[in-house]
């Protein structure tokens, strides 16, 4: 019965959207369509919330969904979001419904193709495993110290004066290795040392993680401080370990403060930022509507591009080959001779936007804009099937053990990020990070074929010193 009210529910979305005679009705329609699939996948087909395939359709609904649906209700003045335009959005909100629809399908046939059930949680002890602990410890550390020596060397006598654009305007114009690699690398090493946890040693990674992670919040970097606050807290969940409602709601409410008042005080100079926090015309749907804004890049993408101008998977080839670090000894940055060239991000930033091209900013992108771009309709809708594939069979295995968490941890992240941004973001953290789970298992595995071969060989040696010494 409920299959059949979602199926009720995506078609008269869909029919709603083709009408293109009223933008609010449709933006309302697909934020209902997207609340069934959450309730139906839970409920009827037992997937948990806390899981990749929902915490990913969630979070895409809520950077494409946030801005123009509390907008369609009349909660919310769009001038606060001067930036964007609410017209002409008949096609874009379309090719949301379609997403979510073909999302939720793949759900569906994943599940019946495979009768597993997908596990909330496992005790700790089982994905408990020292080595990997240890491993992601020693890679947070590396990361966080090759970020702050980043950070300083943007700036060396006056880095703590510096806004968030002038630390993208610095980076962009030296050397941003130290600073970005900073940061992918204290992320893995996050993941990882999550996963390989003891109930006693999260909470110490907990307060450690945290104070790194509101760190990165106060110099202004919002989206992957979230993101992996994520990742660690569904880690705890699936290790059983007990997490307060409380605690996750009061998270929950004091990001919604956070974020937009982090927005404006980040372009203040960095020692100053805490004096200057004010709530003054503050809104508590401001966060929800500046991750909404994502929907600005489909919007763009889809009056830009015409049946002839898709890049047939163009754009997931810059990003595969940006997998491949710049280890040059001198910096120098990548020119590109076309706007084809160009990564998604960079792309509808230079046409739309130049001048804040010019100056090293950016409007992010789309996870529905990107397969768009490359395939049209056709993209979008196989692109979401197959995702929905992965994510349930990575979900299905992300409990074995501390490999299979960290592995599901170090592909989730990325992934969520490509929501509001390409797929340049994913490749190169999410494949790294795996080479560097590798490596540690690797290293784990001799260490103990060493261990146990120089136990072997005591007992063996003892009678032939013996024999040796009494002649």
């Amino acid at each position: 019965m409920f299959g059949a009210a979602w199926v009720c529910v995506a078609t008269l979305a869909i029919w709603q959207t083709n009408l293109r005679d009223n933008d609010a009705a449709s933006a309302i329609a697909s934020a209902f369509l997207l609340l069934t699939s959450l309730l139906f996948a839970r409920y009827i087909l037992s997937v948990p919330f806390v899981s990749a395939p929902l915490v990913y359709l969630s979070i895409l609904g809520l950077f494409h969904l946030g801005l123009i649906v509390p907008w369609a209700l009349g909660t919310y003045d769009i001038s606060r979001v001067p930036s964007f335009t609410p017209y002409g959005l008949s096609r874009s909100i379309a090719l949301i419904d379609y997403s979510i629809v073909a999302f939720n399908i793949g759900i569906i046939l994943a599940l019946s193709r495979k009768k597993r059930t997908i596990l909330l949680s496992q005790t700790v002890t089982e994905t408990e495993d020292k080595n990997v602990y240890v491993g992601g410890c020693v890679l947070l550390a590396a990361g966080i110290a090759i970020f702050v020596i980043g950070l300083i060397g943007l700036d060396p006598l006056g880095y703590f004066r510096l806004s968030y654009s002038e630390t993208y305007r610095l980076r962009a114009e030296s050397d941003p290795r130290l600073f970005g690699s900073g940061m992918t690398v204290a992320f893995i090493g996050l993941s990882i040392a999550a996963a390989g946890a003891s109930r006693r040693r999260f909470r110490v990674l907990s307060i450690v993680g945290a104070v790194w992670l509101a760190s990165l919040m106060y110099w202004g970097f919002r989206g992957p401080t979230v993101i992996a606050a994520l990742i660690v807290y569904i880690i705890a969940r699936k290790k059983g370990l007990q997490i307060p409602r409380l605690v996750s709601i009061s998270a929950a409410a004091l990001l919604l403060l956070i974020l937009p008042v982090l927005h404006e005080s980040r372009e203040l100079p960095l020692n100053d930022r805490l004096a200057h926090i004010s709530l003054n015309n503050f809104n508590i749907l401001d966060a929800p509507a500046e991750m909404g804004i994502s929907i600005r890049p489909l919007v763009e993408t889809v009056d830009l591009l015409g049946p002839h101008d898709f890049r047939l998977g163009r754009t997931y080839w810059i990003a595969i080959k940006g997998i491949v670090p710049n280890l040059a000894l001198r910096w120098e940055s990548s020119s590109t001779t076309s706007d084809a060239d160009l990564p998604p991000s960079h792309w509808i930033t230079a046409l739309v936007d130049p001048w804040t091209y010019k100056n090293y900013g950016g409007m992010g992108f789309s996870a529905i804009a990107e397969p768009y771009m490359n395939f049209g309709v056709t993209g979008v809708l196989i692109y979401f099937f197959l995702l929905s594939f992965f994510l349930i069979y990575l979900e299905q295995i992300s409990i074995r053990n501390a490999y299979a968490l960290a592995a599901w941890a170090l592909i989730l992240g990325p992934l969520l990020w490509t929501t509001r941004n390409d797929f340049t973001n994913f490749f190169r953290p999410a494949v790294w990070g795996l080479l560097t789970l590798a490596a540690i298992s690797a290293f784990s595995r001799t260490y103990y074929k060493i261990v146990a071969k120089r136990k072997n060989l005591g007992p063996q040696l003892i009678p032939k010193l013996v024999r040796a010494k009494h002649g």
